[in-house]
């Protein structure tokens, strides 16, 4: 029960954001009741943290799969570029920005998780790269890293990106795109054409 709540309450939150529903709308949108509810989850801090603590874990275990499966570092940006599109079109602008100002538990969660994994997930990201020639040589990576983790950061800035004019999965693309083409060398220029024509011929027969 606890983890079909979890399940129902994320599709929630990512289609309205996270203030707006409360715990009435999670327990109707579940056909249970507000006792069911609490009887797993004290209150709505304590389920949005936990969602959060689930997502972080999700996207941890993507992230070092698309390591090992990619063949190469050019490779692995673009795993990632196409599992974000997909995070990005499935949520509501809002909810990061709910997360950060109405749910500091929880948005510790996520603060720990980009220092302690983000950040240095993107920094061997870096170095294997560099290590394959398809990186700048003198790439400065903590530099690099830091700047990356900031880019990342202004997609969900609602006062540079108001989610009424600007599409998430959009700008999101559009960042990755720009961070990739300028850290690679010309082999990497031509790896990141060869992956992304694989991937439109991937969406076009969908």
């Amino acid at each position: 029960m606890k983890v079909h709540i979890l399940e129902k309450a994320t599709e929630l939150f990512t289609r309205h954001g996270i203030r707006s529903v409360t715990m009435d709308d999670v327990s109707r949108h579940l056909s249970i009741s507000k006792k069911t509810l609490y009887q797993h989850f004290t209150d709505k801090d304590d389920l949005v943290e936990t969602i959060v603590i689930a997502q972080v874990k999700i996207t941890e275990q993507n992230c070092l799969e698309f390591r090992k499966k990619a063949e190469n570092a050019v490779e692995e940006m673009i795993l990632i570029l196409e599992f974000m599109n997909v995070y990005f079109a499935q949520r509501n602008p809002t909810a990061f920005h709910d997360l950060q100002k109405y749910y500091p538990n929880a948005w510790a969660h996520f603060t720990r998780h980009k220092e302690n994994f983000l950040r240095k997930s993107i920094e061997d990201n870096l170095k294997r790269g560099v290590k394959e020639k398809l990186f700048h040589a003198d790439l400065n990576v903590q530099i690099v890293s830091r700047l990356r983790m900031e880019q990342v950061e202004c997609v969900f800035n609602p006062e540079i990106f108001p989610g009424n004019k600007f599409n998430m999965q959009l700008v999101h693309d559009q960042s990755m795109k720009l961070y990739m083409y300028g850290i690679t060398t010309l082999k990497g220029h031509q790896l990141i054409n060869k992956y992304l024509s694989k991937l439109n011929k991937k969406k076009q027969k969908v």
